[in-house]
């Protein structure tokens, strides 16, 4: 998600008579490949060490990888790709002449998505409550760091490229990112009730106590950009 102080500032100098170079497209599709370059191929890295008979003897790797669908950096590379894709395949259709296939609904959906896309730069002082060491048989520092960083220089690069108006309100965004932590909430809660397994150790620590709700308040208020506001 990126609605920050940068980009009022890169609004105001296109309204005060700054130009993109008609080159700008191509600058904005160099970053676009990159990064669906570098979550594909650390993906296809990733699916094959799951495949390795030796790492997945580990009873907590097995426990992992069955609950890979409710870890948040899961959804976040989902958001990322389905974006920098949709992105992609937007500038390819104008730069070859066929812009008309891309409607004023999808461009305003694609202006949209770009302003709730959630990233994350992890740091936490004690790894054990997010990400156990287990996790190393198959994460490697260089996955994790795709996964966990990269998604800022490519949002930033986009940001710098796509020229776009200034919200009047971010309430619709911000709207949408409330139903996003209200669906993942829930998912987490309802596997939970099924399973009795959560995805992070935080999540069973704090379980049953107000530090639970108080966590998830400060995981999501941690997705809002510096600099956002609400008119």
């Amino acid at each position: 998600m990126v609605v920050s102080i940068l980009d009022c500032f890169l609004m105001m100098d296109f309204r005060g008579g700054f130009k993109i170079m008609s080159s700008s497209i191509y600058y904005r599709m160099l970053g676009q490949a990159v990064i669906l370059s570098l979550h594909t191929g650390n993906s296809l890295v990733m699916f094959l060490s799951m495949k390795d008979q030796s790492i997945m003897q580990d009873l907590e790797i097995r426990k992992m990888t069955s609950l890979q669908s409710m870890y948040l950096t899961v959804w976040n590379i989902a958001f990322q790709m389905s974006y920098f894709s949709l992105a992609f395949t937007c500038d390819l259709l104008t730069i070859t002449g066929r812009e008309h296939l891309v409607s004023k609904n999808i461009r305003r959906f694609r202006q949209t998505f770009f302003s709730t896309l959630i990233f994350t730069v992890a740091a936490v002082m004690n790894r054990e409550l997010l990400f156990p060491e287990f996790i190393d048989k198959i994460f490697s520092f260089k996955s994790n760091f795709i996964m966990h960083f990269c998604i800022l220089p490519a949002a930033l690069w986009e940001l710098a490229f796509l020229p776009r108006p200034v919200p009047k309100s971010h309430r619709y965004n911000i709207g949408i990112l409330v139903l996003l932590c209200i669906v993942y909430t829930s998912v987490v809660l309802h596997t939970y009730s099924q399973r009795g397994l959560f995805p992070y150790p935080i999540f069973t620590m704090t379980y049953g106590t107000i530090y639970f709700p108080i966590f998830l308040a400060v995981a999501w208020l941690s997705t809002l950009p510096n600099g956002s506001y609400i008119h």
